[in-house]
């Protein structure tokens, strides 16, 4: 897949319960478009392949700057499986890095436009 200059990656973790995996963690990782928002791609792991594809036919095409709340609910009614809080918890995770990331930008944004 080709991405645009401006699309980046943001990841999110959290502990998967011990009788589930060999693997400790759970990973999402999204390639967003930040000026959008928009999720172009995403990856899990571990993940079987049946959560994944669900996973990423609800994420790819959302916008992180306001369709989160929509995913988690999405998520909450839709996957019925040990791993689904390891799976909200990294989405969550995930979206903090986002935002942390344009709060960065807008601030160094601000900083330059007064110099």
């Amino acid at each position: 897949m080709n991405y645009k200059e401006k699309t980046m990656i943001f990841g999110g973790q959290a502990r998967l319960p011990k009788e589930l995996s060999a693997a400790e963690v759970f990973q999402v990782m999204a390639a967003v478009e930040v000026d959008t928002g928009k999720v172009v791609e995403t990856d899990f792991t571990p993940c079987p392949p049946l959560i994944m594809g669900m996973l990423k036919q609800m994420m790819v095409g959302m916008s992180l700057q306001n369709d989160v709340n929509d995913l988690l609910v999405e998520i909450e009614q839709r996957l019925f499986h040990k791993c689904k809080k390891a799976v909200i918890t990294a989405i969550k995770d995930l979206f903090r890095e986002y935002r942390e990331y344009q709060y960065r930008a807008s601030k160094n944004a601000h900083l330059s436009s007064e110099s």
